[in-house]
C-alpha cells in the first residue's frame, strides 16, 4: 500500500509528456524519426526528474494541498513526509546518473533543472508568479534536453520558445483559479494584478506564442502543410482557452489550454515529416 502511495506522488501523464517532448526535441533536431539506446536514456531520465520534482513539490506543499482538499497521499496520511521527501531525492539521483551516459550538454540540463526544481519547491514556491515560469521552463526545456543529444538547437530554440508561453499562460490561468485557495500561503500574479488586468497578460502571452510557431514556419522555413494546419488549430484553441478565461470559466480554460499544447506537440513531431 506505501508503494501504490509513493507512485500517486507523481502524475504519470506529465512525466510521460516530459519524456515524449524529449523524443520531439530530438526528431527535429536530427530532421527524422529515430531510435536510439541514448535517446530512450535521454526519455527515461527526463521521466524520472519529472516525477522527482513533482513529489518534492508535494513534499514542501502538503499543508497547502490540505487547504485545498486535493486528497494527495501525504496530507491523507498514507505515507509519511519523509518518505515523500526519500522518494523524490531517489528518482532525481537515478535520473541524474543515467543522464551521465549522455553528451555533456545533456547531463548539464539534467542537473541544472534538478536543482531548479528543489530551489522552486524549497523557496520559491510561494512565489507563483516566478514558480509560473519556472514549470513552464521544464515543458520547454525537454525539446531542448532531446536536441543536446544532437548539439543542433536551430529551430528547436523557437519551439521550446513558443512552448514556454502556451505553459505560461496556462499557469496563470490556474493560478486565477486558485486565487482563493492560494491567499495567505502564495501570491500569484492575479493576486497583485487582479483577474481583470491579468486577462490582458494571458491574452499577449498566448499571441506571443502563436507567433513564435508561425515564426519557425514562415522564417525559419520549418515544417509544411501539415505543421502549418496543426499549428492553426492550436492556436483556435489557445485563442478560446483565453476566452473562457475571459468569462471566469477557469477550469475550462486550462483544459483548453492543455489540449492545445497536445496539438502543438503533434504540429511539431508533424514538422519533421
Amino acid at each position: 500500500m506505501k508503494a501504490i502511495a509513493l507512485c500517486e506522488l507523481i502524475r504519470p501523464l506529465n512525466c510521460v509528456m516530459a519524456a515524449i517532448g524529449v523524443f520531439i526535441g530530438y526528431s527535429i533536431a536530427i530532421g527524422s524519426i529515430g531510435v536510439t539506446m541514448q535517446l530512450g536514456i535521454a526519455m527515461l531520465a527526463a521521466f524520472l526528474v519529472c516525477g522527482a520534482g513533482q513529489a518534492i513539490n508535494d513534499f514542501f506543499d502538503s499543508e497547502i494541498d490540505a487547504k485545498k482538499n486535493l486528497g494527495k497521499p501525504i496530507h491523507g496520511k498514507r505515507i509519511s513526509k519523509k518518505s515523500a521527501l526519500y522518494y523524490s531525492l531517489i528518482l532525481f539521483l537515478i535520473g541524474n546518473i543515467l543522464a551521465i551516459a549522455l553528451p555533456l550538454e545533456s547531463l548539464a540540463i539534467a542537473v541544472f533543472f534538478s536543482i531548479v526544481l528543489i530551489l522552486y519547491s524549497a523557496k520559491m514556491g510561494k512565489v507563483k508568479y516566478i514558480g509560473n515560469w519556472i514549470v513552464a521552463l521544464g515543458t520547454a526545456f525537454t525539446l531542448v534536453f532531446g536536441a543536446s543529444l544532437t548539439g543542433n538547437y536551430g529551430v528547436i530554440v523557437w519551439l521550446a520558445g513558443a512552448a514556454l508561453l502556451a505553459n505560461v499562460a496556462r499557469e496563470i490561468i490556474k493560478d486565477a483559479h486558485d486565487l482563493e485557495a492560494d491567499k495567505g500561503s502564495k501570491v500569484s500574479l492575479p493576486m497583485i494584478l487582479g483577474r481583470g488586468s491579468v486577462k490582458l497578460v494571458v491574452f499577449c502571452v498566448y499571441i506571443a506564442a502563436i507567433a513564435l510557431g508561425f515564426y519557425a514556419h514562415y522564417i525559419i522555413g520549418f515544417g509544411g502543410t501539415a505543421y502549418l494546419v496543426l499549428l492553426t488549430i492550436a492556436s483556435l484553441i489557445f485563442i478560446l482557452s483565453w476566452l473562457k478565461f475571459a468569462k471566469t470559466n477557469y477550469r475550462h480554460g486550462q483544459k483548453l489550454a492543455k489540449i492545445g499544447m497536445l496539438i502543438a506537440l503533434i504540429a511539431f513531431i508533424a514538422g519533421v515529416f
